[in-house]
């Protein structure tokens, strides 16, 4: 893994790169997808449950992994519009990037859990959209996801996270932004969801309401909510499972294998 430093504007934000070295005995290199992954942490901090681990098994199906630190609530600072702001600086920095470590642009995933879900479907819904981009983001968008990955994600912060309201207008001042779904047009990228009914942090009201608009809008997804299992269960394996217990369900980690099933649907992952 290695740190990369970006900034838009007089913003810095890092990303950690987790690169795929060219197989030295092909004759021709092989172009491969990329995941940027969002991991949760209420905007307070960037949980590594939904990092490294994450991002090595996207490596592990052949995938680019990318893991961004997104603006947090911190010292004064909203996250909206920076989070956006910089997850469209990341995705124009990759044009640059694409003959270095043959990155296949066109299968560009977004991976969001918890809080860094609510930034990845706050980006479907509004920076995909050419007319409420403008507002937001003055550059072109030279490089655009071709679909996006959500675990139990925050989606709509009225819909019982977080609880108090203050803590909704520190990451956001401009209520728009609260209520993803909201914003979803017809260019939003078909969506991959997943969570469970028990969660005691997320309700699970938000990956319905989510989904309820991209399925009126006939954007493609697949909705996954399982009948058992807390709240940042990552891989919901022993990998990521903490040492004093919790986060780990044996029912839930076949989220994982039904997520990769749909990449392959979507064409981002071959068949066989």
């Amino acid at each position: 893994m290695q740190k990369q430093e970006l900034a838009y504007q007089d913003t810095k934000f890092t990303l950690d790169t987790y690169w795929l070295d060219p197989i030295s005995d092909f004759d021709e290199p092989v172009e491969h997808p990329l995941a940027i992954i969002c991991p949760g942490g209420a905007f307070k901090f960037h949980s590594d449950r939904e990092a490294q681990p994450i991002a090595m098994k996207f490596n592990s199906e052949g995938m680019h992994a990318l893991v961004l630190h997104y603006q947090l609530a911190e010292n004064g600072k909203n996250v909206y519009p920076i989070a956006l702001q910089e997850m469209a600086t990341t995705l124009n920095w990759l044009k640059s990037q694409q003959e270095t470590h043959n990155i296949d642009l066109s299968k560009v995933v977004l991976i969001g859990f918890s809080a860094g879900g609510h930034v990845v479907a706050d980006f479907n819904s509004i920076m995909l959209d050419p007319e409420q981009r403008k507002n937001i983001f003055a550059d072109k968008l030279e490089v655009e996801p071709a679909a996006n990955i959500l675990g139990y994600s925050v989606i709509d912060m009225t819909l019982g996270w977080p609880k108090e309201e203050s803590w909704s207008k520190q990451v956001a001042p401009d209520e728009s932004y609260w209520q993803a779904q909201a914003h979803l047009t017809e260019h939003a990228k078909p969506t991959f969801i997943w969570q469970t009914v028990t969660d005691d942090t997320v309700p699970v009201m938000n990956s319905i309401v989510y989904a309820q608009k991209l399925n009126d809008l006939k954007i493609p997804y697949e909705m996954h909510l399982f009948g058992s299992g807390g709240h940042g269960l990552s891989l919901s394996t022993y990998v990521t499972k903490h040492p004093n217990g919790g986060d780990y369900n044996i029912y839930d980690y076949k989220w994982w294998e039904l997520a990769v099933n749909w990449l392959k649907l979507q064409r981002i992952l071959p068949e066989i």
